[in-house]
C-alpha cells in the first residue's frame, strides 16, 4: 500500500535527556527543564514567558467512557500535560468543548459524547486531547499539540480508534514543520507542498521507541498512509498499525503502541523544553522571526491537509450536523491559519 513503512530493527545510542524522557530511565532535571522550581522562570528561545495563572486548567467529563486502551492512554496524556508548567486553559467554544450530540430522527447509533482538553503555555499554543464513545460502539483518542510558531518543534500528533473494545487503528507521529524545498521557482513558499524532517534528537528517540514496541509485539506490521497524510506525516517517527482482529482480546499490539504514543510525547516535551532559549542577540531575534513565518505556513498546511479527511467530517455530521462540525473541526482539531497567533502574549 502507497506509503507503507518498514521498522528499522536496531536500536540507537542516545545520552541526552531525551533518552530519558522516552524510555522511562531515571534522569537528574536539567535548569530550565519542564517543571523545575528553583530559579525565576525565564522567557527562552522562541518563547515568552506566558502570564501566569492563579488556578489550574479546567477538567473533563469522562462519565460514561468505556474502560479500556483508549481512555488509559487519554489519561495518562492528561497527567503529563499537567504537570507541565503554567499549563492554562486555551480558548473554546463551550458547545465545542464538551459535546453531546445524536441525529434529528433519534437514531441511537449516531448517539456521540466528545470531550476536549485544550491548554496552553509558554511552549504550546494548543494542547488539544479529544475522548469520543458512541456511534455504535466507537471509541476514539485524538490528540494533536501545536508548538508557537516560534518554536523550533514538531507538531506531536497521535490517534487511537477502537469498536466495541478493539483498537483498529493506531498513528502517532512528531510531524515535521520544516517546508520542503520546492522545485518550482515560481511557487509560492507560504503554502508548501510538503513538510519533513524531524529534528534528529526525535528521530533518535522514535527509533529506540520502535524497537521496544517491536520487542513487546514482534507481529506489528506498519499501514498504509493515506494520499492525504503522506505530505505531512514524518518518515523518522511515524507509527500507523492496524492490530488484526486475534489480537483482541489481549490487545498486545495496541497496547506496545499505546506505550511508543506515549513515551514518543515524553521525548517531544523533553526537547521542547531544551531548545526554548532566550535569543542572544537582534540577528538572532530576526532569524527566529523568519523561521517563525516559514513555520507557520508548515502548520497552516498540517491543517489544511487534516481537513481533507472526509471520514472524519461525515461521521461528526450526521450526528453534530453540518455547521457545528465544519466549527468543530476548524476551530477545535485543525485550527491553525496565517492569522494564527505565534508566540503567547507577554506579562
Amino acid at each position: 500500500a502507497r506509503g507503507t513503512r518498514s521498522w528499522p530493527r536496531d536500536a540507537p545510542a542516545m545520552s541526552s535527556a531525551v533518552l530519558h524522557a522516552a524510555t522511562g530511565a531515571p534522569a537528574s532535571r536539567p535548569r530550565g527543564a519542564f517543571g523545575a522550581s528553583r530559579g525565576p522562570r525565564v522567557a527562552r528561545r522562541g518563547c515568552v514567558a506566558a502570564r501566569a495563572t492563579s488556578a489550574g486548567p479546567s477538567d473533563w467529563d469522562l462519565d460514561g467512557a468505556p474502560d479500556g486502551v483508549v481512555l488509559r492512554l487519554a489519561k495518562r496524556l492528561e497527567r503529563a500535560w499537567r504537570a507541565l508548567p503554567d499549563v492554562a486553559d486555551a480558548p473554546c467554544a463551550p458547545d465545542l468543548k464538551s459535546v453531546d450530540a445524536i441525529a434529528e430522527d433519534g437514531d441511537p447509533t449516531t448517539a456521540v459524547r466528545i470531550e476536549n482538553l485544550v491548554f496552553t503555555n509558554a511552549a504550546f499554543r494548543k494542547m488539544h486531547l479529544e475522548v469520543a464513545w458512541g456511534l455504535g460502539g466507537l471509541e476514539v483518542m485524538h490528540v494533536v499539540v501545536y508548538p508557537w510558531a516560534s518554536v523550533a518543534a514538531p507538531i506531536y500528533a497521535a490517534d487511537l480508534v477502537a469498536f466495541n473494545g478493539r483498537v483498529t487503528l493506531c498513528i502517532a507521529d512528531v510531524c515535521p514543520t520544516t517546508q520542503a524545498d520546492s522545485e518550482a521557482s515560481d511557487s509560492d513558499a507560504s503554502t508548501p507542498k510538503k513538510n519533513e524532517g524531524v529534528p534528529i534528537v526525535l528521530a533518535d528517540a522514535a527509533k529506540a521507541l520502535k524497537h521496544a514496541m517491536l520487542t513487546k509485539a514482534p507481529a506489528i506490521e506498519p499501514r498504509g498512509i493515506p494520499d492525504w497524510g503522506i505530505p505531512i506525516l514524518s518518515k523518522e517517527a511515524c507509527v500507523c498499525v492496524g492490530p488484526p482482529v486475534g489480537d483482541f482480546p489481549k490487545q498486545e499490539q495496541a497496547q506496545a503502541f499505546a506505550e511508543y504514543a506515549y513515551g514518543l510525547f515524553q521525548a517531544y516535551a523533553s526537547y521542547v523544553n531544551e531548545i526554548c532559549l532566550p535569543p542572544t542577540n537582534e540577528s538572532e531575534e530576526k532569524a527566529i522571526d523568519a523561521e517563525t513565518k516559514s513555520r507557520l505556513a508548515a502548520q497552516t498546511f498540517f491543517c489544511e491537509k487534516q481537513l481533507e479527511n472526509d471520514k472524519t467530517r461525515k461521521a461528526l455530521e450526521r450526528s453534530m450536523g453540518e455547521e457545528r462540525t465544519a466549527r468543530y473541526m476548524t476551530q477545535v482539531l485543525f485550527d491553525v491559519t496565517e492569522q494564527t497567533p505565534t508566540r503567547p502574549a507577554t506579562r
